[in-house]
């Protein structure tokens, strides 16, 4: 008979993972081990939560399940911000927890995820799409069928299951899995509206969010934007999900926007949303008496669908990529209206002068520096929103970036599980020295395990977008400065990466060159202009 563990591993290897990461402890030994039995490679992280962010990148990469674990007690809790991180951007994470021994409940123990401490199943219910605790081996099978569909159903997401230490070393007679199936989800009642309200507006504006890159619809976002002749904008969020240079792309907007697109949004009677949640890192700048008269919103989840702006909604559920398919293989291209409208060749605006080292000017040139199969994953900050204003993507798909939940640090775990599951990519992650001082130690995961991920550490000794907003808003700029600065090069050095410094464009672009032909480990510190002003004005602090 083969124990819960068994066919816990047996599952997961059935389902194509290939990489679990996590931190070992007792009360998860039993998982934690089988799964590298089961040929599931195990990337021991330094950090509870960088492990669930190296499941999200994973799964990010993959379209499919991530594995993340965490022993008893605090080695759940640290897994808590990386769950509602996967939830916030749709990543299906199988958060997997350790629980004393169901016959010892009631006995305090150390690392205790019972009731009487840190109830783990009930925290992370909030943070996840379905989190249960296993009480029986009998009841295994059951409940872990349901958390995978979960996980990779409709709107996908992270799930958890607390396994107690016994629970997962019973062993079964028989244990049912059921691997789940992908099936087009798509929603055909809305067809005729959609259509009728494109070609009844005059003004049209494409809004292009997250779910664009998570569903992977960035052919079909083209090709319904050039059927109808309507310009695109790009959330923060949705970064990426359109080529820079494509020549109905008019610029990202909201928080790290620019000035052009903001203004369409402005001046738009229809706004067609494809994937986004309308947060107010997208919607800042859009003046209330200029919500469109209309608005068609395509998502999977339809918890804020029409419920944000005041104009007219019609609503689109499932899968994105699913739903664009079927319309533009429905369209009837002789009673389509093909908007007539001036078209700007640039939207870009101009470079701001600054006498030391720019972060915009650096961000404007990276693309041109690096290889075309690459992946930038961009952690919280000034620089994310420098990057999200000023980086030219050439590859559809391939920026990341998540202004919605917004955790520091994030991105360092999800460029790691990136190339893990896609070691033919060039990855690099653009982060912050804040983030970096949180969760930088996970180099030192990347080094041992060999996977070659360039980080670029945007070093300007403060955390940059609080003290601004800070300062303009109050006056003030307390716990926004690092007295004695970080070395990131004496610290990546230090865990077995290679380190480059860069003061100058000319010596960034040669540490970019260098990390990309070392195919290491690489940290390149960025040594930027504090006093830059970063492209986040657009939010305001009010204490009053």
């Amino acid at each position: 008979m083969k124990t819960v563990a068994d066919y816990m591993a047996e599952a997961l290897h059935d389902l194509g993972v290939t990489h679990s990461f996590g931190i070992i402890g007792k009360s998860i030994c039993p998982i934690a081990l089988k799964l590298v039995d089961y040929g599931i490679e195990f990337i021991p992280s330094r950090h509870e939560s960088s492990s669930g962010f190296e499941a999200g990148g994973y799964a990010l990469k993959t379209g499919s399940l991530g594995v993340a674990f965490g022993t008893s007690g605090p080695g759940g809790t640290n897994l808590l911000t990386a769950a509602a991180h996967a939830k916030a951007n749709n990543l299906p994470v199988l958060f997997i927890t350790g629980h004393q021994s169901i016959k010892e409940l009631g006995i305090p123990q150390c690392q205790d995820s019972t009731s009487y401490l840190a109830d783990l199943a009930d925290m992370f219910r909030p943070a996840t799409l379905f989190s249960k605790l296993v009480e029986r081996g009998d009841h295994f099978s059951t409940i872990f069928n349901h958390a995978i569909s979960i996980a990779l159903g409709d709107k996908k997401g992270p799930v958890h299951l607390c396994i107690p230490f016994d629970v997962q070393t019973e062993r079964l007679e028989e244990c049912r899995i059921v691997l789940p199936q992908r099936e087009k989800l798509v929603s055909y009642a809305n067809y005729d509206r959609v259509i009728s309200a494109i070609n009844a507006s005059s003004r049209p504006l494409i809004i292009a969010g997250k779910g664009v890159n998570r569903s992977g619809a960035h052919k079909e976002l083209v090709q319904l934007a050039e059927t109808f002749n309507i310009p695109v904008v790009t959330s923060p969020g949705g970064k990426g999900a359109i080529a820079s240079d494509q020549p109905l792309y008019h610029g990202p907007v909201g928080v790290g926007g620019c000035t052009h697109g903001d203004e369409l949004m402005n001046d738009s009677d229809l706004f067609i949303v494809l994937g986004s949640r309308l947060s107010d890192m997208t919607i800042c700048n859009l003046k209330r008496e200029n919500h469109p008269e209309q608005l068609i919103q395509f998502d999977v989840d339809p918890t804020f669908v029409g419920k944000i702006l005041t104009s007219s909604t019609i609503s689109v559920g499932g899968d994105l990529r699913d739903n664009l398919e079927l319309y533009l293989e429905k369209i009837d291209h002789s009673a389509i209206t093909r908007h007539e409208r001036k078209i700007f060749n640039s939207y870009t605006e101009e470079l701001p002068l600054l006498p030391k080292l720019s972060l915009a000017s650096v961000m404007s040139t990276m693309s041109d520096l690096i290889p075309y199969n690459s992946s930038v994953f961009v952690d919280d900050g000034s620089h994310g929103f420098n990057a999200v204003k000023w980086f030219n993507v050439k590859k559809p798909g391939s920026f990341i970036f998540d202004a919605y939940f917004a955790c520091m640090g994030n991105s360092i775990g999800m460029a790691i599980g990136a190339k893990a599951a896609s070691p033919e990519e060039t990855i690099f992650c653009i982060t912050g020295d804040g983030c970096f001082m949180m969760l930088g130690t996970e180099i030192n995961t990347a080094v041992c395990k060999n996977i070659p991920v360039i980080f670029i550490v945007v070093n300007n000794m403060q955390l940059d977008m609080a003290l601004k907003g800070m300062e303009k808003t109050t006056g003030r700029i307390d716990g926004t400065i690092f007295e004695v600065p970080m070395d990131a090069v004496k610290f990546a050095e230090s865990l077995g990466a290679a380190g480059f410094r860069a003061e100058t464009q000319e010596e960034f672009a040669a540490a970019i060159s260098q990390a990309v032909e070392l195919n290491r480990v690489a940290v390149i510190e960025l040594l930027t202009d504090r006093d830059e002003m970063p492209p986040t004005a657009h939010r305001t602090l009010d204490l009053n």
